[in-house]
């Protein structure tokens, strides 16, 4: 593991794509900023163990265990769910920045 020191306002490369920044410092807690391709998945540690766990699980399930079709469903109908906390999920209109509730990014 590759240990850094870094201010507000400094930034980490990783590869030639992802480009990480200290946003702020308050007390215990560290802002960060990630740059990073389209394609490229962000999740917190506690969001990405979660949905490999419950992925897990829905692989594990017999077949039979598993709805022929989703509730409510109009036929045809694509129901495709998001991932809980997923980028997608929280990003604004256009966005793909995740903003922690309370902040004043945060709407």
């Amino acid at each position: 593991m590759l240990i850094l020191t870094r201010r507000p306002g400094e930034r980490v490369v990783i590869g030639d794509e992802i480009l990480v920044t200290v946003m702020a410092v308050s007390g215990h807690t560290v802002r960060l900023g990630i740059a990073a391709p389209e394609g490229v998945s962000i999740y917190r540690e506690e969001i990405w163990l979660a949905v490999k766990e419950e992925n897990r699980a829905a692989a594990a399930a017999g077949a039979d265990a598993l709805p022929s079709a989703p509730p409510n469903a109009a036929p045809g109908a694509s129901a495709a769910p998001k991932e809980p906390g997923t980028a997608d999920e929280m990003a604004p209109e256009g966005g793909r920045a995740e903003t922690e509730p309370g902040s004043p990014e945060h709407s």
